[in-house]
C-alpha cells in the first residue's frame, strides 16, 4: 500500500511538471517555424535559406532567459554582385527579414527586444554561380551581419580569402540611401 502511494504521487508530481512546464520551450519552437517558413522571403529577395538557429540566453540570472535573443540566417544567392551592389542586397534584405520579424504578432512575445533590430541579428548572403562554385575576386563572395559590423569577404581563385570591406550597418545605410536619392 505504502508503495503504491508514493508511485502515484510520484506520477501525479510528473504529470503535474509536464504540464507546468510544456510552454518552457515554445520561444525556442516559435522562432525555429519562423525560420523555417521563409519561403515567400527567399522568393522575394532571390535567397535560399542554407542554415538557421535561434541564439537565446541561457543564463539563470537575465530576466528575459526564455527569449529569443537573435536569429542566425544563411543565405545562398547566384547573383554576382560587387561591393555596392552587395551592400544594396544585404541593407534592402535585412530590412525586410526585420520587418516579417517585427510583424509576426506570434512571434512578437518571445522576442527578447521588441522591435528586433540589426543588433539581433547574425545574417550572412553567400553568393555562389548557378553551378555552386564560388564567386572569384570582382564580386563579393559573401556578406555577413554581425550586430552592428558588416563584412564583406572576396574568394580567390588560389582557395584563399580576404575582407574586402568593413562598415558599421547604418553607414551602409546611410550609402545606400545617399545613393538613392543621387
Amino acid at each position: 500500500m505504502k508503495i503504491k502511494s508514493i508511485l502515484s504521487i510520484f506520477l501525479i508530481l510528473s504529470v503535474v511538471s509536464f504540464f507546468m512546464n510544456s510552454g518552457f520551450y515554445d520561444y525556442k519552437k516559435r522562432g525555429n517555424d519562423f525560420l523555417k517558413n521563409s519561403k515567400k522571403f527567399e522568393k522575394e529577395n532571390n535567397l535560399v535559406l542554407v542554415g538557421n538557429g535561434v541564439n537565446t540566453d541561457k543564463t539563470i540570472d537575465t530576466p528575459k532567459r526564455n527569449s529569443i535573443h537573435q536569429f542566425e540566417v544563411m543565405f545562398s544567392s547566384s547573383e554576382e554582385l560587387n561591393l555596392k551592389q552587395a551592400r544594396k542586397k544585404l541593407t534592402i534584405s535585412v530590412n525586410r527579414y526585420l520587418k516579417e520579424i517585427n510583424e509576426n504578432k506570434k512571434l512578437r512575445k518571445y522576442l527578447c527586444d521588441y522591435p528586433f533590430t540589426n543588433n539581433n541579428l547574425f545574417y550572412s548572403i553567400f553568393f555562389y554561380d548557378k553551378t555552386g562554385n564560388l564567386r572569384f575576386e570582382n564580386n563579393i563572395h559573401s556578406c555577413v551581419l554581425d550586430g552592428d559590423k558588416i563584412y564583406y569577404e572576396i574568394a580567390h581563385s588560389d582557395g584563399t580569402y580576404s575582407f574586402a570591406h568593413e562598415e558599421t550597418y547604418e553607414e551602409a545605410l546611410e550609402i545606400v540611401k545617399s545613393e538613392k536619392s543621387d
